[in-house]
Formats: C-alpha cells, structure tokens, sequence
C-alpha cells in the first residue's frame, strides 16, 4: 500500500512478501508527490522483489554463526567472558535455530523455564540476546527487524549501612587477607575489581595517591586518587610484608581474581550483617563522607563519577545526620516566641482600628469597573468567585453569555486604604 506522511510531501510504499517461508518487508519512500507515479513505483519495485526471492533464496543464518561473528567484533569488551557465558546458554537452551526462527514467544517461553534467578539476571540475559540481534540487523543485514523484547523495571535495592559495631564484627569475622581489602574498601571506596588489581607500581608513596588506568577504570578515565592516612599506613604494613607485585593477595602471595561467594557468605552470616554486597562498603563511604561534610565536587573526583547524580546515588545519609543539620536554621534565622506574640496581640488588642469597609471582619464590597466582589475578607484567603471578563482596552466588560466560576488571588486585588476615623463620631 502507498500512504502519506503528515510531515512530509512525498508518497510511502509498505509491503510484505513471502517465498518458501522467507518473509521480506519493504518500508521506503518513493521520491514521488504524484500518486499514479507512487502507484507504479510500488509495482514495479514488487515485481523486483519477487523476482529476487524466487530466482535466488536467501542464506539463513543459524544462531551460533552470528554468536561467533558478534564475540569476534566484541574481543575487547571487558565483559567479553560473561557477554561469551550468557550467549551460548541461549544457543544451547534455543537448540541453534536460524535467525528467522527466533520470535518474541519463543525466546520468553524459554527465559521462563529459567526460575531459580531474580529479574536483574533475567534483564541481564535478555539485553545480551537484544544486543546480539541488533548487531544481526543493523551490522550484517542478516534480519528485517529485531523481535521485542521487553526489560522489565528492576526495583530499587537498598544498600546495607554499617555502624562501627557492624564493621568491628565484619573484620574480626573475615581471614586476615579479606581484612586488608574490606578495610582499603572503606578507606577509599574503590571499586571490588580495582582492589584486587592493585599493583604496588600503582601506587605513589611520596604523594600519597594511587593510579588507575583508563583500561581498568570503568570511566575509561585516567583516575589519580588521594589516599588518606589510615589508607596509607595499610599499605605501608602491607609492603613490609610482601613479596608479590600485587598489593592484596592470599597468606601464599597469590594474587586474588574474586572474593568468593561461599567466603563472603560465610563471613556476613557470622558478622550479623547478612545482606550485605562488597560494593555496598563503597556506598558506605561515599556516606562517610558527605556526614563529614566533604565538598560533592571533590566527592565526585574522588569516587571516579563523571556526573553529580552518580554521587547522589552513593551518597545516603543517615536519619541522625539529617535531624541535627535541619537544626542548622536555628542560628540562623531569628523568630520571636509564641509566648512573646500571643502577649503583643492582647496588649495591643484595644487599639487596633477597623473601617466599616475595609475591616477583615466586616463585609467589604468592592467595586472594579463592572465587576462587583461581595465578601467576606478572612474568606478572600479561600475563595472568591466572579464572573468570567473579556478586557477591552477602556474598561473591563462582563461576558454575558457566559458565567463560570474562577478561583481569584487576594493579592492580585487592589484593597481600599484604610479611612480614618471621623473624629467627631
């Protein structure tokens, strides 16, 4: 069929057609305003069409080829191992079909079956298949479209916040290795995998600040961060000690690739703090920090963020810490007492002057043009009601034909001075 863009003077040509179950869809512009043209257009480019997919069948392409070819272009991805991982669980659990076979129904009936994992891993599994047939479609051409596939909205997940009590017990629960990173951790709020890469060349003793590459940041960034004193008298105990070219390693000077889950279970369980993350103690820092009244500006070059926002979601201060700094508008701000109000408005009560007109406890009547206003003043605060004005350039006329109801401001109202009392009565 040929159609019309709104926003556009040429016709459009949208088709579909099917050969020995290949499907090819046809959505261009005919560079035509004339319908009879776009009409043969159309036509002709139809019969193209068909005669390709008759005379030439399109090679499929199976699944496992495009996971080959999309892990080839994707080598120095840093998540190249788990992007490799989720990839071919699809190929094994889709048995390799061919691209064209692959559908919405099919790819969820099959992350379905998978029932032992939270949606964040679900969200996880299918981005990687999305991204991989995106490639397919934009990259090679070897798909018309992408089918949908929908991730869901993760929930927010609250961080666990440890008090001194909670880190004490933390540390005396860990082997004496896992002590030294979980201390470094919330000195310095670096990163799990920057830790355990940390080489003894990276560091600088003289200035007191440790360097990150940009191919082992997550910034990409070049990142020179300080370090504070306790942080450095860590790693000055730590090099009296070591024999490896890597600054935290296991009792053996074995360099560390991951903390493992069973150790770090076991150890939380035992600390009481069951729930807690290894980069939950970087958002224990950022806290630390603001508490002490660290600049957001400095924070965010000291956490290696490139935009505030990123530090407002490391950053949570505590209740207590919000309830004594609402108590800083004290010494600031100067109001009397209530005490000292309620006894002015007794003393003063007697001499107060009210007009008949203009007293907030009269009846005022009003008068602008031809709008008249009636009420009382304490329930001009509320509401008023007036009829709806046309303005003219003299004088401001009432509409007969209609009459709705406005919610007016008190203050935009022009109040009669105050008269003064005739001193005769």
């Amino acid at each position: 069929m040929i159609y019309k863009k709104t926003n556009s003077k040429y016709w459009y040509t949208k088709f579909e057609m099917e050969y020995q179950g290949v499907k090819k869809r046809v959505h261009k512009s005919t560079r035509h305003t004339s319908k009879a043209k776009a009409e043969s257009f159309e036509a002709q480019l139809k019969q193209d069409f068909w005669r390709s997919m008759t005379t030439t069948q399109i090679k499929q392409y199976s699944l496992k080829e495009a996971i080959e070819l999309h892990l080839l272009s994707r080598q120095v991805n840093r998540s190249f191992e788990d992007k490799e991982r989720k990839l071919k669980w699809w190929c094994k659990k889709l048995k390799n079909p061919t691209l064209s076979e692959l559908s919405t129904p099919l790819i969820l009936s099959e992350i379905s079956k998978k029932n032992d994992i939270s949606l964040a891993t679900r969200n996880r599994y299918l981005a990687e298949l999305k991204s991989l047939l995106n490639f397919c479609h934009k990259e090679l051409g070897w798909i018309d479209k992408v089918p949908v596939l929908k991730i869901l909205k993760e929930p927010k997940r609250a961080f666990f916040k440890l008090s001194p009590f909670d880190v004490k017990n933390l540390l005396k629960a860990s082997p004496g290795y896992l002590q030294a990173i979980i201390a470094f951790a919330l000195l310095t709020g670096l990163r799990r995998g920057n830790i355990l890469s940390l080489r003894w060349s990276q560091i600088d003793f003289e200035r007191g600040c440790l360097f990150i590459a940009a191919n082992e940041h997550k910034s990409k960034d070049h990142v020179t961060t300080p370090l504070c004193r306790q942080a450095m008298e860590l790693l000055l105990h730590l090099k009296s000690k070591s024999t490896s070219s890597f600054v935290f390693t296991t009792p053996m000077d074995i360099p560390l690739n991951e903390v493992q889950h069973r150790l770090w279970s076991k150890v939380i369980k035992k600390a009481n703090v069951e729930g807690l993350r290894f980069h939950d103690l970087r958002h224990n820092w950022a806290t630390k920090h603001i508490e002490a009244g660290t600049d957001l500006l400095a924070l965010k070059e000291l956490g290696g963020w490139k935009t505030l926002e990123m530090v407002q979601r490391y950053a949570h201060p505590s209740n207590d810490y919000l309830a004594q700094q609402a108590k800083n508008i004290d010494s600031r701000t100067h109001f009397p007492s209530i005490s000292s109000l309620e006894s002015d408005v007794t003393k003063n009560r007697d001499k107060l002057i009210y007009d008949e007109e203009s007293s907030h406890l009269d009846i005022i009547e009003n008068k602008i043009g031809n709008l008249t206003i009636i009420g009382e003043r304490k329930k001009l605060e509320n509401l008023m009601t007036f009829n709806k004005l046309k303005i003219n350039e003299n004088d401001c006329v009432r509409k007969p034909e209609e009459n709705e109801q406005r919610i007016l401001n008190p203050a935009c109202l022009p109040i009669p001075p105050l008269r003064q009392r005739n001193s005769a009565i």
